[in-house]
């Protein structure tokens, strides 16, 4: 499965999605992608979601919005699989 994280290290809500990552071991499992810092990045969020918003967890090529959506996710197919 490739896993990618488009967020901003400033987003308390990326923050959120960090830490749930961190406290469960997956951080290897998922590649980050800081939107300011990686060029393109922005633009290539816009063309998966319409959007700058994030975090933005995109799971073999789809979008998952919310961060709060994206612990459910990881929660349900990472931590209790």
């Amino acid at each position: 499965m490739d896993l990618q994280l488009f967020h901003r290290w400033q987003c308390p809500y990326s923050a959120q999605v960090r830490d749930f990552i961190d406290a469960n071991g997956l951080r290897d499992r998922i590649d980050y992608i800081e939107i300011t810092e990686v060029d393109g990045a922005q633009d290539q969020l816009a063309d998966l979601t319409g959007k700058s918003q994030v975090p933005c967890l995109v799971i073999d090529g789809r979008p998952l919005l919310e961060s709060a959506d994206i612990v459910q996710w990881l929660r349900q197919n990472m931590v209790e699989s």
